[in-house]
């Protein structure tokens, strides 16, 4: 088994990065030998477990895939789960070569269209990613996206969702109450997170007279700190939210345990989608503590009531809807164990990446 990636990214995104390894430890369980490739200093890396194994010099994709042929020939490899993200020639023929050798392949599209279009902006590129995307059903059987969808670019489609390893998310500890609401968000920070519309909340929520104290604790890296730290700054609220720089460990097991309450994607509507799966609110449901989020999600809804759903759009995030959300989780109910047992029998990589082991084995 090889688990294909060319993004250079993952070496960087922690998330991206966490979530590769675990689906690399399923396939590994259910097929045995199993590697992954990572692209980083314009070389190939091929790694089994943490171990690397062999790197090669590759400048462009035509490259890569040549290296990649080589170690499949080397290394016996029948079975390839390719995590996509823009379609060229080079990679057409990758999956003729694949399909020619008779080992059964599974693509991954991480976004699908139109949510993709906000990614590459050059419109030559995505004609011609678009142009072969749409050959791609003539090599591939099989494709995997975290959208409810039969098929993708004509590839038959099994829908994921993200999900989580239930031993690296601790269960959070109890927060003695203070009068406090502490909110909590951990991401690497992109548009489609939103989270500008919670500062906008506290902004409205304390103009208008509001006086419960509500913390804001942001966890995290990416492009979008900047324009929170402005906003934050322009409302005079540098007393209500935190800028906590990355964490991990116990430092990040510590302020989850100090937070009441986590908040989700909110800003999904910001690239064409309605619904999504992302891993953060996966890894609250895990750690058992109630959280907010802004879209359609298959692995949450009305029964579980730890999670609310706001609308998926611009609208700043009504605090006192956030407070009474606090007083319900917090009148003494276990929704910890709730979130916890919910986690293990819906959410781990095992139980969602079962119906794509079953294609390789069929």
């Amino acid at each position: 088994m090889l688990y294909v990636t060319y993004e250079d990214s993952v070496v960087h995104a922690i998330g991206i990065r966490k979530k590769m390894q675990a689906q690399y430890r399923v396939f590994k369980k259910a097929f045995g030998e199993a590697y992954y490739t990572l692209y980083r200093g314009q070389m190939m890396h091929l790694y089994r477990e943490n171990i690397l194994l062999e790197k090669e010099l590759a400048f462009t994709k035509g490259e890569c895939n040549t290296v990649i042929k080589d170690w499949i020939e080397r290394y016996n490899i029948s079975k390839v789960y390719v995590r996509h993200y823009s379609a060229d020639r080079q990679e057409l023929l990758f999956y003729q070569y694949l399909n020619e050798k008779d080992i059964r392949v599974a693509v991954e599209f991480p976004t699908v269209f139109p949510a993709y279009q906000g990614i590459i902006d050059s419109k030559v590129v995505t004609a011609e990613d678009t142009y072969y995307k749409n050959r791609m059903h003539e090599y591939v059987r099989c494709c995997t996206a975290y959208q409810p969808m039969e098929k993708v670019y004509g590839i038959p489609c099994i829908p994921l969702v993200n999900g989580v390893d239930i031993d690296e998310q601790p269960q959070k500890k109890s927060r003695k109450a203070d009068g406090r609401i502490v909110l909590l968000v951990v991401a690497t920070y992109t548009k489609w997170h939103g989270h500008e519309r919670v500062i906008e909340g506290m902004h409205r929520y304390y103009a208008d007279g509001g006086t419960r104290e509500i913390i804001f604790n942001i966890v995290g890296s990416g492009g979008q700190l900047n324009y929170y730290e402005s906003l934050v700054e322009e409302y005079g609220l540098q007393g209500h939210v935190n800028f906590c720089g990355v964490l991990s460990g116990e430092k990040l097991d510590e302020i989850y345990d100090a937070s009441d309450i986590a908040i989700g994607d909110l800003g999904i509507y910001r690239v064409g989608l309605k619904s999504g799966a992302p891993i953060k609110e996966r890894e609250y449901c895990a750690r058992g503590i109630p959280f907010i989020y802004g879209h359609d999600d298959m692995s949450f809804g009305k029964d579980n009531y730890y999670a609310r759903q706001v609308s998926n759009d611009e609208t700043p995030i009504d605090m006192q809807m956030v407070i009474d959300f606090y007083n319900e989780m917090y009148d003494g109910r276990e929704f910890a164990e709730d979130m916890r047992q919910y986690a293990l029998l819906n959410l781990t990589w095992n139980k969602i990446l079962q119906p794509v082991i079953d294609y390789y084995l069929c």
